[in-house]
């Protein structure tokens, strides 16, 4: 594993540290919250109904859709 990138981003008062990692050609994001919660980790794939977010392991879908657009806007700026 690879990483790449680390940043900070800001989403509604929360600060995450995100450290971005290259796994087998896949492009994951490590995700650590300050409000004490578990560390996240997601990665992009491409479906038959366009591009979505998922959790690694499966089971924290809500947060990986909404952070992974938090982290697109970040990296697009």
């Amino acid at each position: 594993m690879f990483e790449n990138n680390k940043f900070e981003i800001e989403v509604e008062g929360l600060k995450i540290a995100v450290n971005e990692h290259m796994f087998k050609e896949q492009q994951v994001y490590r995700l650590v919250f300050d409000d004490n919660r578990a560390p996240l980790v997601i990665t992009s794939a491409k479906t038959w109904n366009g591009t979505i977010w998922t959790s690694i392991p499966q089971g924290r879908q809500k947060e990986a859709e909404f952070f992974g657009k938090e982290i697109r806007k970040h990296l697009k700026t």
